[in-house]
């Protein structure tokens, strides 16, 4: 598993996600390049959602 700061991940993953929407307006939503994006948005917020669990309280 990646090591990032939350920080550092919240940022990824709003690039990730216009990157995604924009992919989808113009390329459709079933397309590979749509697709992708979304599978890596997916694999970002679970890294963060990971990260989350394991900072302290």
């Amino acid at each position: 598993m990646e090591t990032l700061c939350p920080k550092k991940i919240k940022e990824e993953i709003e690039q990730k996600r216009r990157e995604m929407i924009f992919s989808a307006k113009e390329t459709g939503f079933q397309s590979g390049q749509t697709i992708s994006a979304s599978q890596e948005l997916d694999r970002l917020l679970n890294i963060f959602q990971e990260e989350l669990q394991v900072l302290p309280k």
